[in-house]
């Protein structure tokens, strides 16, 4: 049911897209939460101001196989977007999606962009905080359901949807049994919003009855789940109270890694330290006591090579006698 209905809410005339839903979208942030994907602003983590007017691309994240809405500033917008939005309201300014709960000013600044084919004031914020809400769509019960499904969630991304949720609208947990609602919104698109399985309505039960005729198996995901949940699901649906469902396991949180230190006492200290420092201090030590010892066994330092000591240094008695060395020619010395 589910593959169905995504089919017939694809996006038609943007070539290369196969997602659910519209291809582009415009709103005023709802939240301060998402960061700008362009590429600067994504480096700088720069987030959008609550109400401020922004542009979104239906963008498929193939690690997991899904669709998701990347957001800009608007001032951040790209011709690109801008020109299809042209190609796919066909030029035609006010069915672009979103375009009819923007606030005046917001609408002439798209506008412009739709007649000069870019962005013209890209400092334009066009914060309105009363329209920074969340969509009436997620207001109430969602009556207008086209598909229903029951998964484990496989990332703790997607919020409940249950106005009053009991855990704060916080996002889903990881492997946290919840119910999918296929809901449509501007005319031929549609979208997949998730309740977690204790805030499920009886709206939601009678409608999820209707789609499978009864029979718990016919239910989208049904045959994928775990037994325990298979169980949840099953006793939910045949006694018309919704069944707590198992919880998922603690996140598994890895030990940061931590250098091994030693810890000495005075007694092996000594130990610890390199042989190779020890030796060379016994050594120098050594040297220094028996130069305090007998100053007169100390050599003078090396002279340079070919230097000779000063003329009042040099006496008689310390010059030596000159004596010619032996050479091949000559066998002994020259009388």
């Amino acid at each position: 049911m589910a593959t169905e209905t995504a089919t017939t809410t694809r996006t038609k005339g943007v070539e290369g897209y196969e997602g659910e839903g519209p291809k582009w979208r415009l709103e005023h942030a709802s939240s301060a939460l998402a960061v700008c994907q362009k590429a600067a602003c994504k480096r700088a983590k720069t987030k959008f101001v609550k109400g401020e007017l922004r542009i979104g691309t239906h963008t498929h994240f193939e690690p997991e196989d899904r669709w998701y809405m990347a957001w800009r500033h608007w001032g951040c917008a790209t011709k690109f977007q801008i020109r299809g939005l042209k190609e796919v309201t066909e030029e035609d300014v006010t069915r672009a999606p979103g375009y009819d709960r923007l606030s005046s000013a917001a609408q002439e600044q798209v506008q412009l962009a739709f007649e000069n084919g870019h962005i013209v004031d890209k400092g334009f914020k066009g914060i309105d905080t009363d329209l920074a809400k969340v969509p009436k769509k997620y207001a109430g019960e969602f009556q207008n359901a086209t598909a229903y499904k029951v998964d484990l969630a496989t990332r703790g991304t997607a919020s409940c949807r249950k106005p009053e949720c009991p855990k704060g609208a916080l996002k889903i947990a990881k492997g946290e049994l919840r119910l999918g609602i296929c809901v449509p919104y501007d005319d031929d698109h549609a979208s997949w919003v998730y309740k977690h399985w204790m805030c499920i309505s009886k709206c939601d039960l009678e409608g999820i009855q209707t789609r499978c005729n009864g029979d718990v198996s016919e239910i989208d995901g049904f045959s994928a789940l775990p037994v325990e949940h298979q169980r949840v699901v099953g006793e939910t649906m045949e006694t018309g109270e919704v069944v707590e469902p198992p919880q998922p396991p603690a996140p598994v949180v890895k030990p940061k890694k931590t250098r091994n230190k030693v810890e000495s006492d005075d007694s092996n200290a000594e130990t610890l330290k390199p042989k190779r420092k020890t030796r060379a201090k016994n050594k120098k030590n050594a040297e220094d006591e028996n130069d305090s010892d007998d100053e007169s066994k100390t050599k003078p330092k090396c002279q340079g090579k070919g230097q000779k000591r000063a003329s009042d240094e040099m006496d008689e008695s310390s010059e030596p006698e000159y004596v010619p060395k032996k050479t091949r020619s000559r066998a002994a010395p020259i009388e």
